[in-house]
């Protein structure tokens, strides 16, 4: 009897778009399941769309002959109205836009319009409100709103970091649809320029006005293969634009030099060092600001214990070569000596360049020594 009670048919319209698609001789057509009360021929509906809420009269009513489905193509029945619970077609102008997973309503003679559309919209306008505040962002497509809302929590709470998401969408992917996310090559962030289409159909101008556009398209029909493809593309992105940025990029350190271990004092020179502060790493170049700024050259190889290493941490002790492609004659005991400290010579471009590519890789410490070498060499 308590079940019967929770089936008990409702005379209020509860009513759901399943799909929109154009049928030959009816024009745009929008299936909806009428779960409770009725929708009769004339009603003014109204329905979601990403452009707003729009309102149609309902020019007919279909359903297939019995023992079809709806997307059966088959002579239809035409009815003056349905009541729920009932898979219907519904014939009207305007349709095209209207959002799978949204529900209709109708304005009754006395229910205020405004209040609604309000109302069938409410659902649209609670996602809108969590999108990237910064409008830079991934466009996120999906089959309903009822899917699109689950892979927009999943971006948003279960990716680390979060996944930005600017535009969204439902249904197929359309070439306007590469167009609105375009932009973001505009914006200077590429990266985003970039639709995750879940369980969605992509049209083939689309797809060729994408490459045209430099977008990409993620398909899949499981929200973690989607945020698998993207993540592997963003790690790839990552590491090419770090190789891009090395030459231009400077880890902050700070060295004494170990007057026992001095192994060859003039080009290349070969010295022992104790990191002192930050981070030295294969390539980067070493001054002496003690001395006006004297340039002594670039580190070529890092050795400890007989093994090659890229990269020495504060308080490591370690062998490096340093070679001066510009003043080869430059010779340690006579232009320095262990008295001076060696530091990472940091320039504005290399300051940004840490920021944009590396900032994963220097921890609070690193970041309070590049402030600190930014007063030393005057860097504003």
């Amino acid at each position: 009897r308590m079940l019967w009670k929770q089936l008990m048919w409702c005379a209020n319209l509860q009513c759901t778009v399943l799909e929109v698609k154009a049928i030959d001789g009816l024009g745009m057509t929008v299936d909806v399941l009428v779960v409770n009360g009725y929708l009769r021929e004339g009603d003014r509906a109204v329905f979601c769309t990403l452009d707003g809420p729009i309102v149609a009269e309902i020019r007919g009513l279909l359903t297939p002959p019995p023992s079809r489905e709806m997307r059966v193509k088959s002579d239809y029945i035409h009815h003056k109205a349905v009541k729920g619970a009932l898979g219907v077609k519904v014939i009207g102008n305007g349709l095209e836009k209207v959002m799978a997973g949204t529900p209709v309503m109708v304005v009754g003679p006395d229910d205020e319009e405004e209040d609604i559309k309000a109302e069938v919209m409410s659902d649209l306008t609670s996602l809108q409100s969590k999108l990237s505040t910064d409008k830079k962002g991934v466009m996120v497509q999906a089959s309903t709103l009822g899917a699109l809302e689950a892979l927009l929590q999943f971006l948003r709470e279960e990716t680390q970091p979060p996944i930005p998401v600017s535009a969204i969408g439902i249904g197929t992917i359309h070439k306007r649809d590469i167009t609105k996310i375009s932009i973001m090559n505009e914006k200077g962030a590429p990266e985003f320029a970039t639709i995750l289409a879940f369980d969605v159909e992509v049209e083939k101008e689309a797809r060729d006005h994408a490459q045209e556009m430099s977008v990409r398209i993620f398909t899949a029909d499981i929200i973690y293969h989607l945020f698998d493809q993207f993540t592997r593309f963003m790690e790839e992105l990552t590491e090419r634009r770090r190789a891009e940025a090395a030459e231009i990029a400077v880890f902050p350190s700070i060295c004494k030099i170990l007057p026992q271990h001095i192994f060859n004092q003039k080009d290349p020179i070969i010295v022992g060092v104790e990191v002192v502060e930050g981070i030295l790493k294969v390539g980067t170049p070493l001054c002496v600001p003690a001395l006006g700024g004297l340039h002594v050259g670039k580190v070529t190889s890092i050795e400890s214990n007989g093994r090659e290493q890229q990269t020495a941490r504060k308080g490591s002790s370690v062998a490096i070569k340093i070679v001066n492609e510009s003043n080869p004659n430059l010779t340690y005991g006579r232009q320095f000596d262990a008295t001076h400290s060696l530091y990472s010579t940091l320039s504005r471009a290399s300051i940004d360049a840490l920021k944009e590519n590396f900032k994963d890789k220097l921890e609070n410490e690193d970041w309070r020594l590049v402030v600190k070498l930014k007063k030393v060499f005057n860097i504003i």
